[in-house]
């Protein structure tokens, strides 16, 4: 995935901080599951950026799991059964499996720290 300047507009989601109890672990996650870009930065934090110019942020370190539900974020997918299966191989968790056949195009998972995220499968 090319890395692509960002897209600016009032409301859009334009930054999430991501709690990890093992940065380097989300890095690893992030990268494999979904193609996240890393970036460092002189005070070695590790920021990430989607590849789309859509979205950005950061992991900050945690010393607890996350253990209870707030804001959720969708992330778009193509294929929510294949992701899934990557979600696991990189060591997330399903939280609620996606299911064709609802008509709603949706699933969760939990990746290594706890953080729930829903991925959203694009029809088009």
């Amino acid at each position: 995935m090319a890395n692509q300047e960002p897209i600016f507009g009032h409301g859009k989601i334009c930054y999430v901080e991501i709690p990890a109890l093992d940065i380097a672990q989300a890095i690893s996650f992030y990268q494999s599951v979904f193609g996240w870009e890393i970036r460092s930065d002189e005070q070695g934090n590790a920021n990430f950026d989607d590849g789309t110019g859509g979205v950005s942020g950061i992991w900050y370190k945690v010393n607890e799991p996350v253990t209870t539900m707030g804001m959720r974020v969708s992330i778009m997918v193509d294929d929510a059964q294949k992701t899934l299966k990557d979600i696991v191989a990189a060591g997330g968790t399903v939280v609620e499996p996606f299911d064709a056949d609802s008509g709603i195009p949706i699933a969760r998972f939990a990746d290594p720290s706890g953080n729930v995220w829903t991925i959203y499968q694009h029809g088009g």
